[in-house]
């Protein structure tokens, strides 16, 4: 498959990612919203003295749907090699308010750049990163 092709994301599919609700698991827990600025994660930034994170899930690779074992194990992966890398990350979850799609695990890597969090989104063949710059507000 020609790369412009294998990229290629279908509108429904981006409108599904842009309505999802992104919780980071962390005391208190906080809702990232794309493109729409989060006070909590400002607050958190704040707290841990960091300018930028993003949520990345090792689900469902390319927007395909995988069984729960080949999931979590995957998931497991990418915590597992994000430790070693050395980064610090928070539980996350994806979860879409409507659509029946079910709920993604993930982290929410502090202090990832724009484009760390690009290739680990491609390592991990997800379509799509949520990555967090200095303003908390959450985009794709």
């Amino acid at each position: 498959m020609p790369p412009s092709e294998r990229f290629f994301v279908d509108p429904a599919t981006i409108r599904a990612y842009r309505e999802t609700d992104y919780i980071v698991r962390t005391a208190p827990e906080f809702v990232l919203r794309i493109d729409q600025p989060c006070p909590a994660l400002a607050a958190y930034y704040t707290r841990r003295q960091i300018a930028a994170g993003c949520v990345i899930t090792a689900f469902n690779p390319l927007s395909q749907p995988l069984g729960n074992d080949e999931n979590q194990a995957r998931q497991a992966r990418l915590e597992q090699e994000l430790q070693q890398a050395g980064w610090h990350w928070l539980p996350a979850v994806g979860r879409h308010p409507t659509n029946g799609w079910p709920p993604e695990a993930g982290c929410f890597v502090e202090g990832m750049g724009e484009e760390a969090a690009r290739e680990w989104g491609r390592i991990y063949e997800q379509n799509a990163v949520v990555w967090c710059g200095k303003d908390a507000i959450p985009r794709l």
